[in-house]
């Protein structure tokens, strides 16, 4: 027989009272882990705020979800900078730009559509960046320049970006102040009452983690591997990324989910390259597939659309964002990239006229494209013909013989009398197609998105009302509004220098506030 049990009022109010403290607690998370700063991402910009943070007693908790730091960066090549101690002892050529003329060289760039007290702020500590670089033990061997007409800000490190990433990998896991979490990815933003961020959520080898923390900085790299993300604001012109390691745009997606504002989510870093094969998804390139990616951003060549006309001055190659931006405006948004025998030669036994960064230096030989073409086509599995006659040709390419066939007569006349009446062509790039002609496909891709959150002086979000989201600081890509509608080739190495001078400039904000 059940024992009955009696309440009085006294009972009932500490039975209630013990459940509501109870479910308080229960209310409160719990933290598996707690540090002054965590940073999302190991990347250029996640590295050089760690690295920042830790040489000023931070203590820091460091994710990455890849198995390996450096994201992008490992394949990047230089870092922008004006002013730097290696600039001032290794340029050559006319005066060296100063901060000023640079900032607006790229304002100008852009047509003062970017942000332009960032880009100040950027550009005006870029040197002490590289500086800051070389203090921590990274070697630089040129500061150089990638297009025709561009100034020489591109501090190309030794080993290239993966170089410079590992010396700064290097300090980090050194630190005694900072913990590395690797194959450890985030997975939300833990905020208070006051919509203040407090911490992250993660996951990876370790289990579910909750991360206690004064401030979080989020380095995540833009959203390129996220093709859901670059349909929704690029369309589907773009084929594929080259060189994104699992890039979803967490850190721009977990700013928005508290409101944040984005812009520039329609800029791309994005470049032109050689359809490798039929029928196949984008891929790493390898060494001979470089070549024929340089191949097509040599000047001689002629560009065609898939009418069989030519749309551009070709010498804009050598910029492969405008190239890319010319490309994107055709007919499928592709090219042809037609060359002859004499080119395909010359290129081979004399090298480029146009390098492709320090990976293709200009004057290169391509001896590996020249040694793998013909077995190219003949596997027939290539977007790559050649053809005796422009008929031959135009029917493999699938573009009308009739127009093609014009097209290169007039290109071959204007070759002649030295004057392109199409565009405008330099006369010394100009050069007759003779004997067998060769079609490459050239289709779009991208390097990394640009486009991202909008944050203020300090590297906060801001939300709808322009109020900064409190606790959490935005970096490297995940920003938006650097740029304008282009990425500028013309400064060469701004992607990476902002990511690490954005990681270090609000290193530099979270530190004022830990000292208050």
């Amino acid at each position: 027989m059940p024992i009955p049990i009696r309440f009085n009022s006294r009972s009932v109010l500490m039975l209630l009272g013990s459940l509501v403290s109870l479910s308080l607690v229960a209310a409160q998370p719990q933290f598996t882990q707690e540090t002054e700063v965590v940073v999302v991402g190991a990347g250029m910009a996640g590295l050089s705020a760690t690295v920042a943070l830790a040489n000023e007693g931070a203590s820091v908790i460091l994710l990455e979800q890849n198995p390996f730091p450096g994201g992008t960066a490992n394949a990047a090549e230089g870092v922008f900078g004006v002013g730097s101690r290696f600039q001032r002892d290794h340029y050559y050529g006319p005066p060296m730009m100063d901060k000023d003329e640079v900032f607006h060289h790229e304002m100008a760039y852009n047509h003062w559509m970017g942000n332009a007290p960032m880009m100040k702020a950027f550009v005006d500590q870029s040197g002490d960046t590289i500086n800051w670089f070389e203090d921590q033990g990274v070697k630089f061997e040129e500061v150089a320049q990638t297009t025709y007409t561009g100034i020489r800000t591109w501090h190309v490190p030794v080993g290239h970006g993966a170089g410079l990433i590992r010396v700064l990998f290097g300090k980090a896991k050194q630190s005694p102040t900072v913990k590395v979490f690797m194959e450890t990815e985030g997975t939300g933003l833990i905020t208070d009452d006051q919509k203040r961020v407090i911490g992250v959520t993660a996951k990876g080898k370790a289990g579910e983690m909750r991360i206690r923390a004064k401030a979080v900085i989020l380095a995540t790299g833009g959203f390129g591997d996220n093709l859901e993300m670059v349909k929704r604001y690029h369309g589907n012109a773009f084929t594929g990324t080259v060189a994104n390691f699992h890039k979803m745009g967490f850190g721009i997606n977990a700013c928005m989910k508290l409101g944040a504002k984005t812009e520039g989510m329609a800029t791309l870093m994005n470049t032109a390259v050689y359809d490798k094969k039929k029928s196949a998804k984008m891929g790493m390139a390898n060494p001979v597939d470089l070549e024929f990616d340089a191949m097509g951003q040599q000047p001689m060549n002629v560009m065609v659309n898939n009418n069989g006309e030519r749309f551009c001055d070709e010498i804009i190659a050598n910029d492969f964002v405008l190239q890319s931006n010319a490309i994107e405006r055709q007919p499928t948004s592709s090219a042809w990239i037609i060359f002859s025998e004499d080119q395909r030669k010359r290129y081979a036994n004399e090298g480029t006229d146009a390098g492709m960064g320090v990976i293709i230096p200009i004057g290169t030989k391509l001896k590996k494209m020249d040694g793998a073409i013909d077995g190219y086509i003949a596997a027939g599995d290539r977007n790559l013909y050649s053809a005796d006659t422009v008929e031959e040709l135009a029917a493999k390419i699938k573009v009308p013989a009739d127009v093609l066939k014009r097209t290169l007569e007039t290109y071959n006349h204007d070759c002649e009398v030295n004057h392109d009446s199409g565009f405008g062509k330099k006369p010394f790039f100009m050069r007759k197609l003779n004997g067998k002609l060769y079609a490459m496909h050239e289709v779009l891709s991208y390097l990394t998105t640009v486009g991202g959150v909008v944050v203020n002086k300090h590297f906060q979000p801001l939300d709808a009302s322009d109020r900064p989201i409190q606790g959490v600081y935005v970096t490297g890509v995940d920003v938006g509004g650097l740029y304008g509608d282009s990425y500028g080739l013309d400064s060469p190495g701004t992607s990476m220098g902002f990511a690490a001078g954005s990681g270090r400039m609000a290193a530099a904000e979270i530190l004022k506030s830990l000292k208050k």
